[in-house]
């Protein structure tokens, strides 16, 4: 085939390799470099000539520079024949060249997965690992600068001897920060959820245009207004900038309220400096699962990882079985030990907080699947600001949660009961039968409340998603909690009804696992819409 890349050696076709960061000719294996080689009139710093190929099973688009066809979707997963057109189009101002080859990005993907419980077999198969394709992904840069001083009340907390001293400061900052640029995917078919997985990218490896980095790479096309993402870039610059203004005062922390004055000094200095397109590089691979597919997406300069990833079954319920085992094995000997016995009712009431936060959790990933599956975490999705806004999606913040204290509680009950085990183990005994009576009595009636939150949660959380597994886990709480309440004539009664509950309990996990896996792939295929053309990232 004719190159757009030919090589001044023998003219063979031109691979910008990763490694070498030189283009090297597939034929004779010469290097070139690519900051000084020109291409043909087909490509270059202004526009592209380029090969679109359309998925005739799921619409997507893809932008081919000098690639040799596509054998399959990396959308849909489809082997498919993909329908090919010429198109002329714009190219962006910058472009941020790939730091991990092919292989880094298979041994990064192999490395996550690996870490992964209950994931399909053949997951990390050769066959497999082999779709990753290196395609560069259009994103718009939003420009912010701020020089300036800002100002807020400080305050430093610290033992002198046996006082405790309290130092507050005022304290100024100067903030100069030129040229931040804040990455928001111009892509329809990358959603804005997967997207902020994927940062941050290395904005210090931006360098101008220069196609000669696509040698070998498959280019999306942009099709997003660039007026889409300028609110949240504008949050997303404070963020960046708070964080440097705290960071410089040293072992002084906000005094309260001082992060609402903060932001209205940065608001009033924060300059936006305007919009520019660029390419940024993305691993991207398609697995199908029955009708559904899952993403594995690498960032392709700092190996940031997103892995769509649903549980085999079969695996989960084997271990769950020998867990099964080795807690009622366990519990035995307890009941032994401490010489108590379980109280029926007592299982009543586990039957019905486990039932409840399968209904919670159920309901969580049933919304959380019907909102990716409509997009509507996703502006990127509609295109424009005007048609995002009908649908008042907004950007979500992660949430995290720190275990330090957690583990300090821990760490502290692991001790005293050591203490108490090595110096008198029958007091031991004596105190941990009582504690089980005290629980026996008390702890019931605090898991139905505890319940009743969870199931009232449920309902508020589920939303527009599947409700089988929260109907199943409300209807299993609900038996369990009449089971307790009632006067049966003896307790064969009572475990014959909290079996049939605990039956219910699995159908639920079952149906649960099945919602999760839903969540965990997409439809298929997600990206039904047509892309627009590149020069929406034109600077």
């Amino acid at each position: 085939m004719a190159t757009m890349f030919p090589c001044p050696n023998c003219g063979g076709q031109l691979r910008f390799n990763v490694k070498s960061t030189r283009l090297i000719c597939t034929s004779c294996g010469e290097p070139t470099n690519p900051y000084t080689y020109k291409p043909t009139d087909d490509i270059n710093e202004t526009g592209v000539n380029t090969k679109i190929y359309t998925c005739p099973c799921c619409a997507g688009e893809i932008q081919l520079i000098d690639n040799d066809g596509m054998e399959f979707c990396p959308y849909c997963g489809n082997q498919a024949t993909m329908e090919e057109r010429f198109s002329t189009a714009g190219a962006p101002k910058y472009i941020m060249p790939f730091n991990l080859d092919k292989e880094d990005a298979q041994k990064k993907y192999i490395e996550k997965t690996a870490k992964i419980h209950f994931a399909p077999d053949g997951l990390r198969d050769k066959k497999n690992v082999e779709k990753l394709v290196g395609l560069y992904t259009p994103y718009y840069l939003y420009d912010y600068s701020i020089y300036d001083e800002v100002e807020y009340a400080g305050i430093h907390r610290y033992d002198s001897g046996s006082y405790e001293v309290t130092d507050l400061a005022k304290i100024k900052v100067k903030v100069e920060v030129q040229h931040l640029k804040v990455p928001f995917d111009a892509s329809e078919t990358l959603d804005d959820t997967i997207a902020s997985e994927l940062e941050p990218f290395p904005m210090g490896d931006l360098i101008d245009f220069n196609p000669n980095f696509l040698a070998g790479f498959f280019v999306e096309n942009s099709s997003v207004n660039q007026d889409l993402y300028l609110e949240d870039s504008s949050d997303k610059a404070y963020d960046y900038v708070y964080k440097r203004v705290v960071a410089k005062a040293g072992e002084y922390t906000l005094k309260g309220g001082q992060e609402t004055d903060i932001r209205q000094q940065i608001d009033g200095k924060l300059s936006y400096k305007g919009c520019e397109g660029a390419y940024l590089p993305l691993y991207f691979m398609t697995t199908r699962t029955n009708d559904r597919v899952s993403y594995s997406i690498i960032n392709g300069a700092s190996g940031e990882t997103y892995i769509d990833m649903p549980i085999e079954k079969k695996k989960m319920f084997n271990w769950a079985v020998i867990a099964s085992l080795v807690i009622f094995v366990a519990m035995l000997m307890l009941s032994f030990i401490f010489s108590f016995s379980y109280d029926v009712k007592g299982l009543c009431a586990f039957a019905c907080l486990i039932s409840s936060i399968i209904a919670f959790v159920g309901a969580k990933i049933a919304n959380e699947t019907y909102r990716f599956d409509n997009h509507l975490d996703d502006k990127g999705y509609y295109g424009t600001a005007e048609n995002a806004k009908k649908y008042e999606i907004k950007p979500k913040k992660k949430k995290t949660f720190n275990t330090e204290n957690l583990v300090g509680v821990l760490i502290t009950i692991g001790i005293a009961v050591l203490i108490f085990a090595v110096f008198d183990f029958q007091f031991l005994l004596i105190i941990m039968s009582f504690l089980f009576r005290i629980f026996s009595l008390v702890l019931p009636p605090i898991i139905y409340i505890a319940s009743g939150v969870l199931l009232v949660l449920s309902f508020i959380r589920i939303g527009h998603g599947k409700k089988l597994v929260t109907s199943l886990g409300v209807f299993s709480a609900i038996v369990s909690f009449v089971i307790h309440i009632m006067d049966l004539a003896n307790d064969i009664y009572y475990y014959t009804a909290l079996i049939v509950v605990f039956a219910v309990i699995l159908i639920s996990i079952n149906a649960m696992v099945n919602e999760y896996n839903r969540f965990a792939t997409h439809p298929s295929p997600q990206f039904g819409k047509k892309g627009g053309k590149l020069e929406n990232a034109k600077n």
